[in-house]
């Protein structure tokens, strides 16, 4: 395998690494775990003057709690599944990042560089924008957070300014009375890209009213969303099966799906409704 030329630097420190960004501006490639620069470098996609690697930047490997939940950049999906921390506060985020490609994958891969890399097709967005998580960005005038479903703006394509970086993602802690229920269909191998993810997030009443309600969803749009139009549908209602048919058809209106390896456009459309319905029956008979 053949790689372009480039220069190689590894910052120490998070403001290291914005200078760097600052002074090469688009020659700059930033670098998490590697996976998705390896491949944009070998198809000749990007061809960086130089390559900041983060992996030297330790303040990017924590995972914290306090009043919530708080995962450097660098952490990679393993030690997020791993996490005793995670388990306790975001157990759906630890399913989704166990269900991440292959072992060798997961070890490699990080949390922030899948988020910032922007795939509709990932695996960790649908949870995260489910959990209502927020991106900790850092750049020269300071840091700023911005809910997840505003971070995805096109296809690969990300609200990250030319010289920022995302520091960390933020998970609010959950309150008494939520649920959450979490798939990742494939038509293949359980390894490969979905052919759609759902992830339910819903805050019920003493009642078993819907107070609130977030669900995101990976594969079946440009970009990885949160279908509002569903969640709409269920706030201020119990889990009825009438309610519950009436939240998965308006999930399927949120989707603009391709076709693929994975399954044509209507298909993914149609299994869009279909997890959307299953996951909030098991929520409601429960």
């Amino acid at each position: 395998m053949s790689l372009p030329r480039f220069d190689y630097r590894a910052p120490k420190t998070v403001e290291e690494a914005i200078e760097l960004r600052q002074e090469f501006g688009d020659d700059a490639l930033v670098m998490a775990g590697g996976l998705a620069t390896m491949i944009l470098l070998r198809e000749r996609l990007v061809s960086p003057r130089v390559i900041v690697s983060l992996s030297e930047v330790p303040a990017l490997r924590r995972i914290e709690a306090n009043g919530g939940l708080r995962i450097g950049a660098m952490v990679t999906h393993s030690e997020v599944a791993g996490s005793t921390l995670v388990a306790k506060t975001a157990p759906m985020l630890r399913g989704a990042c166990k269900r991440v490609g292959s072992p060798a994958i997961r070890n490699m891969g990080t949390l922030g560089g899948s988020i910032c890399h922007g795939d509709a097709a990932s695996d960790t967005a649908p949870a995260l924008l489910a959990l209502g998580a927020e991106a900790v960005i850092a750049g020269p005038a300071g840091d700023r957070r911005l809910p997840l479903n505003e971070f995805f703006v096109g296809m690969l394509t990300t609200a990250l300014r030319g010289n920022e970086l995302l520091t960390a993602l933020y998970v609010p802690q959950p309150a008494a009375g939520t649920e959450t229920r979490f798939i990742k269909y494939t038509a293949t191998s359980a390894e490969a890209f979905s052919t759609v993810t759902v992830a339910v997030w819903i805050a019920l009443d003493d009642t078993r009213t819907c107070v609130d309600a977030r669900i995101g969803l990976g594969s079946i749009a440009p970009t990885p969303l949160r279908a509002a139009a569903a969640e709409n549908v269920l706030r201020g209602q119990k889990l009825s099966r009438e309610v519950i048919a009436e939240a998965a058809a308006a999930a399927m209106t949120c989707t603009d799906p391709s076709s693929g390896g994975q399954g044509s456009a209507g298909y993914r459309r149609e299994m869009t409704g279909v997890w959307v319905r299953r996951l909030l029956d098991d929520m409601a008979s429960r």
